[in-house]
């Protein structure tokens, strides 16, 4: 009887022992294929979300004029590329593609281009603004007139693409008849911009302000065929460039003591050394400042000084993306200046030609906006 109980207990404890590591080995089996399938699901996310990252990456290159494919990138959570093709008039569709380990995911967009002067501002520096003494900015349109101080707007705005501290300076007694704008994506605009000593009037509502997009500043190059020697413009003597031609270049690029440089027409001046402008001095087409469009290019160095000094005065649209101007003394701009860094002191006056505001040429930048997006 004592043999029959053991047996029974023995066959028991097998069954509820075989049943134990039978139910242990279901549940190690499903927890091992919800760990796959949530690896799966989070490589999958990740790979969406390189997708994404991708279509974003090729719309920020289109804003500064980059037109083409999106080559791989590697990150430490997976990697993304897109590839670009033409769908309409300033239409593009953009194949987006982003990969998570061995999950990936695709994305479709089509993206609308709007062409955007690279001119929007009177003073702009990419990464510094400098204001001190008593320089005053404002406005005009050229299309409407010449520069009058009594009817001067309020349209003299400065920028920078910079978010830290410091990225507007300004010291003195400074006017400033428009608006400050700072890189995009600032809790406080305010943080950015720096003023002390003196006293500073900002006239824009409000007076600070963060830009939706960071303002592309694409680097220029020298077009094929142009000669590019030294000049200088001394004393009482004019430069007449000619329109016919339409570009002209120069290395190092003086106009001093009196000078004038100036055009019959439409002209695209481009200087690959320094630019030095200084005495009694007359830079552009005061009756067009929308006329003279001059380009700073290095191809030596990755920055440069150029120089609005004394009594000079520059008509048109100045532009430098890896340079930084010095616009000191009485020195006036009747136009635009945007650069990598400027430095404006002294008694120095910049009246923005809203009529720049208008040219798209020949800086490619665009504003964009998303006209279809879906996953395939």
């Amino acid at each position: 009887m004592r043999h029959r109980e053991s047996a029974f207990f023995l066959i028991v404890a097998l069954v509820i022992l075989t049943s134990t590591v039978a139910l242990g080995l279901v549940t190690v089996t499903r927890s091992v294929t919800e760990l796959a399938v949530s690896s799966r699901f989070s490589a999958t996310y990740r790979a969406f979300h390189l997708a994404e990252a991708s279509v974003d990456a090729a719309i920020v290159n289109f804003q500064s004029g980059q037109l083409n494919d999106l080559v791989l990138s590697t990150m430490a959570d997976g990697s993304y590329w897109a590839t670009v093709h033409p769908a309409g008039s300033l239409q593009y569709l953009i194949n987006g593609h982003g990969l998570q380990g061995t999950e990936q995911r695709d994305v479709e967009a089509v993206v609308q281009l709007t062409p955007r002067s690279v001119f929007q501002f009177g003073l702009f520096g990419g990464n510094q603004v400098i204001i001190s003494g008593e320089a005053i900015t404002d406005s005009f349109n050229s299309s409407l007139g010449a520069y009058d101080p009594s009817t001067a707007q309020d349209g003299g705005d400065i920028g920078t693409n910079s978010v830290t501290p410091g990225g507007i300076t300004i010291s003195g007694s400074i006017a400033i008849n428009g608006q400050i704008a700072v890189g995009p994506g600032v809790d406080d605009p305010n943080s950015v911009v720096t003023i002390s000593g003196g006293t500073a009037l900002i006239t824009g509502v409000p007076p600070v302000e963060s830009q939706s997009t960071a303002l592309a500043l694409p680097p220029i190059t020298v077009p094929e065929g142009l000669t590019c020697e030294d000049m200088s413009v001394k004393g009482q003597t004019t430069l007449l460039l000619p329109s016919a031609l339409g570009q002209h270049c120069f290395h190092d690029l003086t106009v001093s003591g009196g000078g004038m440089l100036t055009a019959d027409g439409p002209v695209k001046v481009y200087v690959t050394g320094a630019f030095t402008a200084s005495g009694n001095t007359v830079i552009g087409i005061p009756s067009d400042p929308t006329a003279m469009l001059l380009f700073l290019v290095s191809n030596e160095q990755a920055t440069f000084e150029s120089n609005l000094t004394g009594s000079t005065e520059f008509y048109g649209g100045m532009y430098a993306p890896t340079a930084t101007i010095n616009i000191t003394g009485n020195a006036q701009v009747f136009g635009s200046v945007v650069a990598q860094a400027v430095n404006v002191s002294g008694d120095a006056q910049v009246h923005y030609d809203h009529a720049l505001g208008n040219l798209t040429e020949p800086i490619g930048i665009y504003d964009t906006d998303i006209l279809f997006w879906r996953e395939p």
